[in-house]
């Protein structure tokens, strides 16, 4: 069993639930198609990018900058093109 095949990751020969992020948004949207699966997993993957940020920022209050900016980088503002 692997986390990318279906989410269960052995810890100390005890099974434990942690999925990947794309495990875990196709088993809520397996069952949608068309614009209600499309718009399913934008919302779900704004909870997702909201969860990096919040972590990133987490992690430059401690003093981890180059963490943070691994999980959520900055990006270019569009007029500092």
């Amino acid at each position: 069993m692997s986390r990318e095949d279906s989410g269960w990751e052995w810890v100390k020969g005890v099974p434990r639930y942690a999925p990947t992020v794309e495990s875990a948004i196709s088993e809520l949207t397996y069952d949608k198609y068309g614009q209600e699966y499309e718009e399913s997993v934008a919302k779900l993957m704004d909870i997702v990018r909201a969860a990096q940020r919040d972590a990133a920022q987490r992690l430059s209050e401690a003093g981890h900058e180059e963490a943070a900016r691994l999980i959520f980088p900055i990006y270019p503002k569009e007029d500092d093109q």
